[in-house]
């Protein structure tokens, strides 16, 4: 374990994390990795929390609705911009 690991883009990282996702979903599919250091992927605080937020309904309706894999994917994104896809949350 290292402290405070900071997300690195090389070559492998894709491959990486796609068979760090699939082993911790088969392994323990309770496990929910969210945010920066979770997902060892460079989000900002909106985006961590967003992560977050799906999740929490992901788990609340026992199957997964949204992917929070896919937020800030969008090399487009700007701050306040429209290029991130509003994820739409079920009304309590």
């Amino acid at each position: 374990r290292q402290a405070k690991a900071y997300p690195v883009y090389d070559l492998t990282y894709q491959n990486e994390i796609a068979a760090l996702r699939e082993e911790l979903a088969s392994d323990y599919p309770g496990l929910h990795l969210v945010g920066r250091n979770g997902m060892h992927k460079y989000n900002n605080q909106d985006h961590s929390m967003l992560t977050a937020m799906l999740t929490v309904e992901n788990i609340l309706a026992g199957r997964q609705v949204h992917d929070p894999w896919k937020v800030n994917a969008d090399a487009l994104y700007h701050e306040g911009g429209t290029s991130l896809r509003q994820v739409p949350l079920p009304r309590r």
